[in-house]
């Protein structure tokens, strides 16, 4: 390549991106991605990306190729250092950075790539060969999409896709129909989906209120209801269900991303925390209510038409916070910032009939 000449007159064959660490992030990279495919509709693109947002990536019609990067207690540093110098042998003209750490940079460094795109931050611009500037309240003022999308201003790209593109299902996938008739809902019954869980305990809405809104969904609203979250929050997802009428409240059994999308895409709403399942929802065009306390809908809110969206807040002056629990705030008697702690039960089921009404 010709480093004389800018890098969006030059002719590129092949991107390698490194990928944010969280599912949420990650999706809100895709109309970023899909934006680079319009504009290089040849070019081999890569991901780099840990488990489990690689199963997501890999339906992805814009992208080539998957690599996932080891993580894990069984991975440490210098697997991921051994893993970023065999790419190597790919020859990678440009690599983009998605993430703001420095070892992200480094590890995109190791892999030989001629030209490498990020935001300057943690000392970056010795590791970069276009660091983008970047402050702290930049991060914290701007929209993501809009945020990963200037990492790339060096390539002259129109403007990020509005709309997502449909994943493409991989063999051995299970059918949404049969994860359905396996949950006993029929495959055009009408539920929505409510996730209870999050990244951080202290950034999840009480699950005692997601009880209680469950009841009256079920009682005032006649809604059946479906439950989503990992293994890991199995004992929780029992006790929201034991809290209603049982029969009324299923709960998603344990399948990838890409079917996961497919499940979502079926319900006639999603109610949420600020989480990766909120934009996997908005992902596959699903109305959405999100819970923010911590975050901001302004920053990391959901990627989908306003009318599609209730995003329940108190917009407190300090959010987002770094969520640095409880150092920035103190917490309530129930220990939850008091961002989450002052929304009821009423507030978000006021705003699911809100956005009931209008789809």
């Amino acid at each position: 390549m010709d480093t004389t000449r800018p890098l969006h007159s030059q002719e590129i064959h092949s991107f390698l991106l490194w990928m944010p660490n969280w599912i949420g992030d990650v999706v809100l990279t895709l109309p970023v991605i899909q934006s680079l495919r319009r504009a290089y509709p040849v070019a081999r693109i890569s991901v780099v990306v840990k488990s489990p947002s690689d199963e997501l990536l890999l339906g992805h019609p814009a992208i080539n190729t998957v690599l996932t990067l080891p993580s894990g207690s069984e991975n440490g540093f210098w697997q991921r250092v051994k893993f970023a110098r065999s790419l190597k042998k790919l020859n990678f003209d440009v690599g983009v950075v998605f993430p703001n750490s420095f070892g992200s940079a480094f590890l995109l460094s190791l892999t030989g790539v001629n030209y490498r795109l990020g935001y300057n931050t943690d000392g970056r611009d010795i590791l970069l060969t276009h660091p983008v500037t970047t402050t702290p309240h930049l991060k914290k003022a701007q929209y993501r999409v809009e945020y990963f999308f200037k990492i790339l201003s060096s390539l002259k790209l129109d403007s990020p896709d509005r709309d997502f593109a449909q994943l493409i299902s991989q063999e051995g996938d299970t059918s949404t129909r049969e994860v359905l008739l396996d949950m006993g809902l029929d495959e055009d019954e009408e539920f929505l989906v409510l996730h209870p869980g999050t990244s951080k305990a202290e950034r999840g809405w009480h699950a005692e209120r997601f009880g209680i809104l469950c009841q009256k969904l079920i009682k005032e609203d006649g809604k059946r209801l479906v439950l989503l979250g990992t293994e890991i929050e199995s004992e929780l997802l029992g006790r929201i269900k034991k809290s209603g009428q049982s029969e009324m409240i299923k709960i998603i059994p344990h399948v990838n991303l890409r079917v996961l999308a497919g499940l979502l895409r079926k319900s006639r709403l999603f109610i949420g925390n600020d989480s990766g399942m909120m934009h996997l929802a908005a992902m596959v065009g699903v109305p959405v209510l999100g819970i923010f306390g911590p975050g901001s809908p302004g920053t990391s809110g959901p990627y989908i038409e306003m009318e599609k969206q209730e995003m329940v807040t108190k917009n407190f002056d300090c959010s987002p916070c770094k969520q640095k629990f409880f150092k920035e705030c103190n917490p309530s008697p129930l220990y939850k910032p008091y961002c989450l702690e002052d929304i009821t039960v009423k507030d978000v089921h006021d705003a699911v009939r809100r956005l009931l009404g209008r789809f």
